[in-house]
């Protein structure tokens, strides 16, 4: 529209303010705005510049693989080949024509006596090893969920908390007393390990009434062993895991690898992950178990050895396998639905020889037999240490509390299913000799200990009526692998004069071998023999420390009455199906040897399997022993009560964790 004379005065005024306002405040707008009325100034323009220069360097092609070459270190001084030996000096003109001016040059050389040994060669010592692995995993999963009415009461998690310490303390006082962590590389190395070798030849179990236990000393721990029994073959893992964690990998008894259906076929699909429920007709599933922890280590080790080992000092050789089980399993309520559960301890111990069964016609043994002719010695001033020390422990309480309502949708709820591993794989690879000769002791010890705790006390209450079913209590599995493996034997002697000889002038700072000693006939074969000198202790240990602990102990109330009117479905509740698994290995690689022993010989072997049991129903594979009144008075104290009709009542613990004391096989030892 049009403006009148006063309005467009008006609003020129306020135009011209509106200016005069940016001008003081300097916006850029208005710079840029003023900039334009002024005259832009005059500029010249550039005149270009040309210039040209040579140079008598060109710029090569692209070398991505050029690398930087310093200047080689300088040369060692040249040495005679062949040292300690007499020589002679032997001047000899140079056959070439030189100026009259230059003075003849003179050649030195060397040259060796009819006779003389070998020429000296440069060998490479071996060096230390020690690997120290902690893995420790802690897990706190106790929930609570009210989707009733909140009226239920519940006992305090602390409780089984406190329980469950006691108990583990009392597995592993089993085998108190006797453990690798005595044995530590030092000047005390031989006298500790003489001490253990004492302790394990003395031990003969824990002597409680209320354990079931194996143990085997020496030749009788090799072989295979399961639950204090011989067996032909390690017991295979998938075929004892509970139910739900095999099905929840994909697995049952029937068919390796089967799927489980989709139980949430048909509904409205997401990105997000859907959570594990295997097929049940009622579509309701609580999981308040389902937990599973591994610890799990293998070592493979191929580190030092020879076919001849001569030893000053004593030889002291220990295996040991310990392996403790202890479950408290009571389930109130369960209605009949309490599965048997599984303890297995199961170790296997061998050795066996490097050395393949030759094929074809034995030789005659008619030509002559070949033997070094040079050889070469290296020395390590102290002691030679390989240590392997891997202690995985794993704590986790799982101390559900829930009361529970279903409505006609289905519904799943997870309150366990928790999974924790630690995971520990070594490899080494190291030196092989012909000869070591070891000034002081020889040790080598491999000790795996393993230890399981599962409390597992439920208490399932119900209201309303109907019949509680579909309860899923116990299942739960307990179980330990040991192995240990050596390839290459070794068989023992007495120390012969010249190698005794031999060690004693090394130890003197002698450099040499003689060669009474290189040209033995134990090294027949062998061109270049390669020799190594321990001035002090060859320590090898491998010491694997797995204790898993886990406290499962759910309460759970649900309302049956509305649900089974409405629907006439029954629920699924999973308290157990837990699994407490350790794996561990240790092969040791080496060669067939000779060992000559200038001291004494501590060589033994240790096999120790036990079980502490309390469950409602006996545990498959396991041997329950009866329990003496003390054990009963303690352990089942309000434990043995017959089952009550399930009334609307609060839930109550189970006495026993709650007055637990630290020493629980104190009423017996009295």
């Amino acid at each position: 529209m049009t403006l009148d004379q006063v309005t467009e005065m008006v609003a020129h005024m306020i135009g011209i303010f509106h200016l005069d306002t940016e001008d003081q405040r300097l916006r850029d707008e208005y710079a840029s705005f003023r900039a334009l009325d002024v005259k832009s100034p005059d500029i010249d323009p550039v005149s270009p510049i040309s210039f040209a220069f040579t140079s008598p360097y060109e710029l090569g092609d692209f070398a991505p693989r050029l690398a930087y070459a310093d200047s080689p270190p300088p040369a060692p001084p040249l040495e005679p080949l062949w040292p300690n030996r007499p020589y002679f000096e032997n001047p000899v003109q140079i056959g070439i024509a030189a100026p009259a001016d230059l003075p003849v040059v003179k050649a030195l050389y060397t040259q060796p006596i009819s006779g003389g040994a070998a020429p000296a060669f440069r060998l490479e010592p071996p060096g230390a090893v020690a690997v120290v692995t902690l893995q420790m995993a802690v897990l706190f999963d106790d929930d609570i969920i009210l989707m009733g009415d909140g009226l239920t009461t519940f006992v305090d998690p602390a409780v089984y908390l406190e329980a469950l310490g006691a108990y583990h303390a009392h597995a592993e006082g089993v085998t108190a007393g006797l453990g690798a962590d005595a044995l530590m590389p030092g000047p005390n190395a031989q006298a500790s390990a003489i001490h253990l070798h004492s302790l394990i030849g003395a031990f003969d179990g824990s002597q409680m009434a209320t354990t079931s236990e194996h143990t085997a000393h020496g030749a009788q721990a090799f072989g295979t062993v399961q639950n204090g029994e011989a067996a032909t073959d390690l017991v295979r893992l998938d075929d004892v895991m509970p139910a739900y964690l095999k099905a929840k990998a994909g697995r049952d008894g029937d068919e390796e690898g089967a799927a489980a259906p989709d139980p949430f076929a048909g509904l409205a699909k997401s990105d997000a992950p859907l959570p594990y429920r295997p097929d049940i007709d009622a579509h309701n599933l609580v999981v308040a178990g389902g937990n599973s922890m591994v610890n799990q280590v293998a070592i493979n080790s191929a580190w030092l050895d020879a076919p001849v080992i001569a030893v000053m000092g004593d030889v002291i050789h220990l295996n040991a396998i310990m392996q403790t089980n202890l479950m408290v399993q009571h389930t109130a309520g369960a209605a009949g639905g309490v599965m048997p559960s599984a303890s297995i301890n199961s170790a296997a111990m061998s050795v066996a020889s490097s050395l393949a069964p030759e094929e074809g016609d034995e030789p005659d043994g008619s030509g002559a037999p070949t033997l070094p002719s040079n050889w070469a010695v290296t020395r390590i001033e102290g002691d030679l240490i390989a240590l392997n020390h891997v202690s995985q422990y794993s704590f986790q309480t799982d101390h559900d509390r829930a009361e529970i309502t279903f409505g006609s949708s289905d519904l799943f709820l997870g309150l366990g299913d928790n999974t924790i591993v630690n995971l520990t794989t070594l490899s080494q690879l190291g030196f092989g000799y012909d000869l070591i000769i070891v000034g002081g002791a020889m040790i080598t010890v491999n000790w795996i200990d393993q230890v399981n705790v599962l409390l597992d006390n439920d208490a399932i209450t119900y209201s309303g009526a109907g019949i509680l079913a579909g309860v899923r209590a116990g299942d739960n599995l307990l179980f330990n692998g040991a192995q240990i493996t050596g390839i290459g034997l070794d068989q023992y002697g007495e120390m012969s004069a010249p190698f005794a000889a031999a060690g004693e002038s090394l130890a003197a700072g002698g450099t040499t071998i003689d060669a009474d000693v290189a040209r033995d006939s134990l090294f027949e074969g062998v061109d270049l023999l390669r020799v190594l000198y321990i001035e002090g202790d060859l320590t090898t240990v491998n010491w694997l420390e797995q204790t898993n602990v886990l406290g499962d102990s759910d309460q759970v109330h649900q309302a049956l009455g509305e649900f089974q009117t409405a629907t006439g479905a029954a629920a699924e509740i999973i308290t157990g199906s837990n699994a407490l698994i350790n794996l561990a290995s240790i092969t040791q690689f080496g060669t067939d040897s000779a060992v000559m022993v200038g001291g004494e010989v501590y060589d033994d072997a240790l096999l120790y399997q036990a079980e502490l049991i309390d469950t409602d129903a006996d545990p498959l594979g396991t041997q329950m022993p009866p329990l003496t009144p003390g054990a009963v008075a303690f352990l089942a104290d309000g434990m043995l009560e017959p089952d009550l009709p399930q009334l609307d009542t609060a839930i109550t613990p189970t006495p026993a964790e709650g007055h637990a004391s630290p020493d629980l096989m104190q009423t017996m030892l009295a």
